[in-house]
């Protein structure tokens, strides 16, 4: 997917163990939370404790929005072999931002695995904040200090401390990152140009806030809510296509598996419009956005074989 993630960067910036492969419902299509540390600064038991209850409640909070849970595999808490500077910086000689601290908590944690959300609570971080989807159901969602101090209390004098920012720490806006963040994980996009309140276009009034409808629809079909994706035989599109479209403009849908005769669904609250490409070969469908419809998800669909959701986007021209 080709959204950039939401950064806050700093104004001046016993079912698994550690490193195992989780068995049984945590196999496909689950959310693994992390608490990670550098190599050079201590592990606080009252951020990982923090963790454990955070992510229960965000779960629980999700389940009252859609009615349904995400898989949740048990914490992994993570030492980073690199030092905190390192994390920051690499070998890079600039020292402003912290241009190596994505790819830092990526190495960290493994890299992102196919079928999972990786939800990393990442010490020294600060208002660092991500969060993607991208091809194989890979999802990713990270925060830093800005989260850890404020729900536990504590603070990281060693990292970017909370009381270096303003907004960022108050209120509902730690715990709502972490769910802003994860929605994002899920293939979410920000609600831009749509009225109403949503966590996905200000996530500061959590617990008060929840999400639009068009955002639940799309939560109750993913496969970390369902365990289910498309049909295994059917054409998979990419997570690559375009977050927003207009309409009567044409869209490229990249993927693997397509074939004449294929259709798309665009499927929201109100009512699903069959489109049919203009253009097809086996890793790319181009067509016409259909006109009068708002946000939801578009699939792939080749008589009774369907494929998997991709979230979208759509506008008038």
């Amino acid at each position: 997917m080709h959204r950039i993630p939401l950064v806050a960067l700093l104004a001046l910036p016993a079912i698994a163990q550690d490193g195992d492969t989780p068995a049984g419902p945590y196999r496909d299509y689950y959310v693994q939370p992390y608490y990670l540390y550098p190599k050079d600064q201590r592990h606080y038991p009252e951020y990982e404790k923090a963790v454990r209850d955070c992510v229960k409640e965000i779960q629980e909070f999700y389940k009252r929005q859609t009615g349904l849970l995400f898989r949740l595999a048990p914490l992994k808490v993570v030492r980073s072999e690199e030092t905190y500077e390192h994390m920051k910086f690499g070998d890079s000689d600039k020292r402003e931002g912290m241009p190596n601290w994505l790819n830092a908590v990526l190495k960290a944690i493994g890299g992102w695995k196919d079928r999972q959300v990786a939800w990393v609570f990442a010490q020294g971080g600060g208002g660092w904040a991500g969060g993607n989807l991208q091809d194989d159901f890979r999802g990713y969602a990270i925060f830093g200090d800005w989260v850890l101090e404020p729900i536990s209390g504590v603070e990281n004098s060693e990292g970017i401390p909370a009381k270096l920012a303003t907004w960022q720490v108050k209120g509902g806006v730690p715990k709502g990152t972490t769910v802003h963040e994860l929605g994002h994980g899920f293939g979410v996009h920000h609600p831009d140009n749509y009225e109403g309140k949503s966590l996905m276009k200000w996530h500061g009034d959590y617990p008060e806030v929840g999400f639009h409808p068009h955002e639940i629809m799309i939560l109750k079909q993913s496969p970390f809510f369902t365990g289910r994706i498309g049909d295994a035989d059917g054409p998979y599109p990419s997570f690559s296509t375009k977050d927003a479209a207009k309409w009567g403009e044409a869209l490229v849908i990249p993927g693997r598996g397509f074939k004449e005769g294929d259709v798309v669904d665009f499927v929201t609250v109100e009512k699903t419009v069959e489109a049919r490409p203009e253009k097809v070969s086996d890793n790319e469908l181009v067509l016409t956005v259909p006109r009068d419809l708002g946000p939801g998800y578009l699939r792939v669909r080749r008589g009774k074989l369907a494929s998997h959701g991709i979230p979208i986007n759509l506008y008038p021209n």
